[in-house]
């Protein structure tokens, strides 16, 4: 039996089924007619596949929230030492401020706004100061640097923005591994089943040794990487590793 599936990480489910898939290779499952059943159960562990790769790459929306804030931060960084340059001693500084902040204008409130308009603004504005018209009142203000910083930023929050943005397209049009889980489990419980009676049939009523030890290692090799599955939750405090599977394919235990 796989106990305690339902308390499996999502990793440690999916590192699971996916070996067991593994065990029972296609040509096995031509062998013993059992197509249809590892059919099912590689249709229904693709949709885990896909859930958990997803779910694994959804991590990104903490790089986006990341990159937002480092991208805000030297926004009101360049923003404040404008500031500062309109009170200086210097009428240079003083003037190189105010022209910088004139064209400041139309970006305020960059920061606020939602991620793919606040790019855009950072962008456009990073474009304007960087123009001949103002890069030599950057320089006067000795902001060339916190303007490169400002840039690089927002090319780092808009890559992770995109990147997070296809991973929700994704998300949308699949299963959740909370949902797909449990049909995983079943499909690969109606496969494990039949392979069990498939054995239990060759080695007790026809005596065909050559298919039961074919069938035998199939079961075994499921039997030890549900063993070791049941290890892993017992590191973590889930149920106990003394509570082992069985190997002997006479009480197999391979069903759900």
């Amino acid at each position: 039996t796989i106990k305690y599936a339902g308390l499996s990480r999502n990793a440690e489910h999916y590192q699971l089924f996916s070996g067991l898939l593994a065990a029972v290779t296609e040509e096995f499952a031509t062998t013993y007619k059992l197509t249809p059943f590892r059919t099912a159960f590689a249709t229904s562990f693709a949709k885990e596949n896909e859930a958990y790769l997803q779910n694994q790459a959804y991590e990104g929306t903490k790089t986006v929230e990341k990159a937002n804030e480092t991208c805000d931060r030297r926004f009101r960084l360049f923003e404040r030492n404008v500031e500062v340059g309109e009170l200086s001693d210097e009428p240079a500084e003083v003037e190189a401020a105010e022209r910088i902040a004139y064209a400041m204008k139309p970006y305020k409130g960059a920061p606020s706004k939602p991620h793919a308009e606040n790019i855009a603004m950072v962008k456009d504005l990073v474009e304007v100061l960087e123009s001949d018209k103002y890069a030599a009142d950057v320089e006067t203000l000795g902001l060339t640097s916190v303007l490169a910083s400002l840039k690089q930023s927002v090319v780092d929050f808009e890559a992770a923005y995109a990147a997070r943005a296809g991973e929700r397209l994704a998300r949308t049009s699949m299963d959740g591994m909370k949902t797909i889980r449990p049909v995983v489990e079943q499909d690969f419980a109606n496969l494990a089943a039949l392979i069990t009676a498939l054995y239990l049939v060759a080695a007790h009523v026809d005596n065909d040794a050559e298919r039961a030890a074919a069938l035998e290692a199939v079961v075994d090799q499921m039997n030890a990487l549900i063993l070791d599955y049941h290890k892993k939750l017992a590191r973590r405090g889930i149920g106990s590793s003394s509570q082992t599977v069985s190997t002997d394919p006479e009480v197999p235990d391979t069903e759900e």
